[in-house]
């Protein structure tokens, strides 16, 4: 079976230099049971407006995983 990966990513703030990828989303397109689906906790708390626009806020990113650590499995799961 084919694998192609449709991948989402959301970010902490509006820029990338001052941002990190909070939320790692991938289907594959021929089987969407074939998905990673995980939010990630940032090193440097989201500010109001990251949160009004992103739709999540801190408290509930502070349960999640580290960034580097979802990444790496992220990164697993694609194949990268």
């Amino acid at each position: 079976m084919k694998r192609e990966l449709i991948i989402q990513l959301e970010t902490s703030a509006l820029t990338p230099e001052k941002g990190e990828i909070i939320h790692y989303y991938a289907v594959n397109r021929w089987d969407e049971e074939d998905e990673f689906d995980e939010w990630a906790k940032p090193s440097v708390a989201l500010t109001a407006e990251a949160e009004a626009i992103i739709g999540v806020n801190n408290d509930q990113l502070d349960g999640c995983r580290s960034t580097d650590v979802v990444l790496d499995d992220f990164c697993e799961f694609a194949e990268i």
